[in-house]
């Protein structure tokens, strides 16, 4: 697989794709998957590996766990709990300045959990008898 001009084998009677690559789990309902600020690129985003959602949307309350932490330009950056799917994550809660003033409604706070990562990553997706498009992940790490 790893040689020069290998191509995944399809199959045209199932409609099936190449193998494809998806490294992180879903965002639980609700939260969107967002890439970190670069602190050595002010204004680049890396790649989308957090799962983000304002604060008037977190459905329950969070658990606050310490004071702030962080670099310089995070105002209002702290730690905290949250539930998501039953179970306690860490997060952190973030506050953002649009920069339009100190007026109210000028930041918007959001929470952060990292994005979980796949134990299949590999996926390819195929019709079924009925018709019905699935996917069928696996796994390629020969450990």
């Amino acid at each position: 697989m790893k040689a020069p001009g290998f191509s995944w084998p399809t199959c045209p009677q199932a409609n099936s794709s190449a193998a494809r690559y998806d490294k992180y789990e879903d965002c639980p309902s609700g939260w969107q998957a967002t890439g970190r600020t670069d602190s050595d690129r002010p204004g680049m985003r890396g790649e989308p590996n957090v799962c983000q959602i304002r604060a008037d949307k977190l459905t329950l309350p969070a658990i606050h766990t310490s004071g702030r932490f962080g670099h310089g330009n995070d105002a209002g950056s702290r730690q905290v709990q949250v539930e998501v799917d039953g179970k306690l994550v860490p997060a952190e809660v973030q506050t953002i300045s649009n920069g339009r003033g100190s007026f109210p409604g000028d930041s918007s706070t959001f929470y952060a959990i990292p994005q979980a990562l796949r134990e299949k990553p590999w996926y390819i997706e195929y019709d079924d008898a009925n018709g019905i498009r699935q996917k069928s992940w696996f796994n390629l790490n020969m450990r």
